[in-house]
């Protein structure tokens, strides 16, 4: 093999390497817009110190929320979440627990927010977003 063949080789790998990456950056934005969430618990929309405060309450301290990243898009920011269930592994008292998580997305824009749920231990390997509505106050 000539060092011709073997730089094209290697040229050619590395623009499939990019293919790649690019091609799983795209997969991590996309939001399935005609998809809804079911069994997430509610979350509201709160501020704190001029930054979005995001709660979600709980039936029971099992639940967890936690935000992955956030994005500029065309009208504002959108936050990407993952709620996560309780692990069927452990008992949790029934209590009403608020979780929540400060972001760093300022409040003088406009905020979406696409989440995912998963299992306690679910991989987020293929999970993808779906739009979240957030609530403007909780049930008592």
């Amino acid at each position: 093999m000539n060092t011709h063949t073997h730089s094209s080789r290697t040229f050619f790998a590395l623009i499939g390497i990019l293919i790649l990456c690019i091609s799983g950056c795209q997969r991590w934005n996309k939001v399935d817009m005609s998809q809804r969430i079911e069994g997430v618990p509610p979350i509201m929309v709160e501020t704190l110190s001029e930054h979005y405060l995001i709660v979600m309450r709980a039936p029971n301290s099992g639940w967890d929320i936690q935000i992955e990243k956030n994005e500029r898009i065309k009208d504002g920011v959108r936050l990407y979440v993952t709620v996560r269930r309780p692990d069927p592994g452990f008992m949790y008292p029934q209590a009403i627990v608020d979780k929540r998580v400060l972001t760093q997305i300022r409040t003088d824009n406009i905020i979406e927010i696409a989440g995912r749920l998963l299992d306690t231990h679910e991989t987020t390997k293929g999970k993808g977003f779906a739009p979240i509505e957030p609530v403007e106050a909780f049930e008592d």
